[in-house]
């Protein structure tokens, strides 16, 4: 007789269900906790590897042919494999390259290498720019002069931001005052980014303006300053009477936008003003203050050709001021002046959905171009209320210039044959010449909380005909002035003069080259005399308080003011 055991599992007894309960549990958890660490271990792989370049610090950032500069920062890659270095689409040949690992390349530059924003480009994507100067391309002392004569910069800081940020530049020799000195930027437009922005013979750099409050401190060792209307990503210097400075690098952003200049023309103009019929009973004095052409980002190169007879100031607040002394009945006198002014068509691309920057804007040039002066009525009740009911919320950005524009190009006709009519009085009346119409629009811009300023000057036709015009300049933090044209916009041929864009729209944001300005925002002169006489004319080709003054025993006298002949178009 055989005994037959029950298997060895069977004399354990019955498993307990709570038991067996805990233990797959145990086993669910410690397969989601290797899952998760799993996933993270890849995610974690495909993060670094889906990682783009980040470009830290370019050493030395001033190079020439044949040196050797240091590129740091992260995610390069531990080889260079098909990653390379792009400077404004230039590439250095493979045999450049000394050494490639994640954080650090080291590269032999090419004579090819030009200066530019320089990226590491991988197969993760393009890095961050940094801004790289062939020593080729930067300024240098004129023959002769003593590097230590010159100012010196040893830092500017920030190294990078918008127009119209704040910079303090410090160093050495900059000198008391400003004077005649200059802090230049680069600038350039297109087709001409190929010159070097140290030849003093071209205008491709733009300065600070005073107009602009560009220029908050200029003491021996430290300037603060405003980055200017038109600058971009380049070298910066000092330019003064004893020379020009080491330049240094300055990367300008763009958070507004773009603009951009072409289709340079170059005009040869004179001008002229006559005084005939002189009565004079005693010793006596006149006065004169011709506009000059303004110099700005879009309006470059301003050169005087000629002048008779010498100013007593040869700029003075925008003006060259004649003085005519030892006046005598019947002795006539007479002024001539000719130029070669530069321009450029300007158009601007905005962005009106990015965040605005109104708290950075420079506060003298906010003060000084939201309030109401003797020109723009800003504060005038018909004004305020008009920009209510035009806004609808609307302020300080470039959506409430667009409704300022899109009711002016609906509701106010251009009509030449008001010219005595004040720019309120087109609000009711809706129609204004061309005068009343961009002082009516820079009202309205200023009470919409957006810096602007009225610009005068002349409109020229391809027949070298100018006749007299008048638009709008609006300020876009991080951008800079940009123009608006309603009289253009609305469908108006000034003097019968045909616009040189077809697309109207293009005046809003844009200005062809076709367009000389004399002056930009009024001009409040201080006379001369406190018992001069002075003589203001209206709707002239400046804004200024007052063009004549006379004093002493000057009884009569008759002046002609010429407009402006060009008489050469290039």
């Amino acid at each position: 007789m055989s005994l037959e055991l029950p298997p060895a599992s069977s004399l354990r007894g019955p498993r307990s269900p709570r038991r067996g309960s805990r233990r797959r549990a145990l086993a669910l958890s410690l397969a989601a906790i290797a899952a998760v660490l799993a996933v993270s271990i890849a995610s974690f792989s495909v993060f670094r590897l889906l990682a783009r370049p980040r470009l830290e610090l370019i050493e030395p950032a001033i190079g020439e042919s044949g040196g050797v500069i240091s590129l740091e920062g992260s995610n390069f890659g531990s080889s260079r494999g098909d990653s390379w270095i792009d400077v404004d689409g230039t590439i250095p040949t493979a045999s450049s390259y000394l050494s490639w690992d994640d954080r650090l390349v080291r590269l032999r530059l090419p004579a090819a290498f030009d200066s530019g924003l320089l990226h590491v480009v991988t197969r993760q994507g393009r890095s961050n720019p940094k801004l790289f100067m062939n020593r080729a391309r930067l300024p240098v002392l004129a023959s002769g002069e003593r590097p230590g004569a010159s100012p010196y910069i040893a830092s500017i800081s920030p190294d990078e931001g918008p127009v119209g940020s704040l910079v303090v530049v410090t160093g050495l020799g900059f000198g008391p005052g400003k004077d005649g000195s200059e802090v230049r930027f680069s600038w350039a437009s297109e087709g001409e980014g190929g010159k070097p922005p140290g030849d003093m013979s071209s205008p491709l750099f733009v300065s600070p303006g005073d107009a602009d409050f560009g220029y908050e401190l200029w003491s021996d060792k430290e300037l603060r300053l405003r980055v200017p209307d038109g600058a971009i990503s380049g070298s910066v210097y000092i330019a003064s009477d004893k020379g020009m400075s080491n330049a240094v690098f300055f990367h300008v952003s763009e958070p507004a936008g773009s603009k951009r200049y072409f289709s340079r023309t170059s005009y040869s103009i004179s001008q002229a003003v006559s005084v005939s019929k002189i009565k004079a009973s005693g010793p006596a004095e006149l006065y004169l203050w011709t506009p000059l052409p303004v110099r700005s980002a879009s309006q470059r190169l301003v050169k005087l050709l000629g002048r008779e007879p010498e100013p007593m100031i040869g700029d003075y607040r925008g003006n060259a001021l004649f003085r005519f002394a030892d006046l005598a009945t019947g002795r006539d006198r007479s002024i001539s002046q000719s130029f070669l002014v530069q321009t450029f068509a300007v158009e601007a691309t905005i962005d009106p959905d990015r965040p605005a920057a109104k708290p950075q804007n420079p506060p003298a040039l906010m003060a000084a171009y939201t309030s109401p002066d003797d020109l723009v009525p800003a504060a005038a009740p018909a004004v305020q209320d008009l920009a209510k009911k035009i806004l609808r919320g609307e302020r300080g950005n470039w959506r409430a210039a667009r409704l300022v524009w899109d009711w002016l190009i609906k509701n106010v006709a251009w009509n030449d044959r008001r010219q005595r009519e004040r720019a309120v009085d087109a609000i009711s009346d809706k129609s204004a010449d061309s005068y009343s119409y961009a002082i009516l629009a820079c009202a309205l811009l200023r009470a919409a909380g957006l810096p602007s300023l009225p610009v005068a000057g002349y409109l020229v036709d391809p027949s070298r005909r100018a006749v007299r015009h008048y638009w709008v300049e609006a300020y876009v933090y991080g951008l800079g002035w940009v123009p608006l044209d309603p009289i253009l916009g609305s469908g108006a041929s000034p003097g019968g003069l045909r616009a040189p864009w077809e697309d109207r729209t293009r005046y809003f944001g844009g200005l062809d080259e076709r367009h000389i300005a004399f002056s930009r925002g009024f001009s409040s002169l201080a006379p001369l005399s406190p018992s001069g006489r002075r003589v203001a004319k209206d709707r002239r080709w400046s804004f200024q308080s007052f063009y004549e003054e006379a004093s002493g025993a000057l009884d009569a006298y008759s002046s002609y003011w010429s407009d402006i002949e060009v008489t050469g178009m290039y």
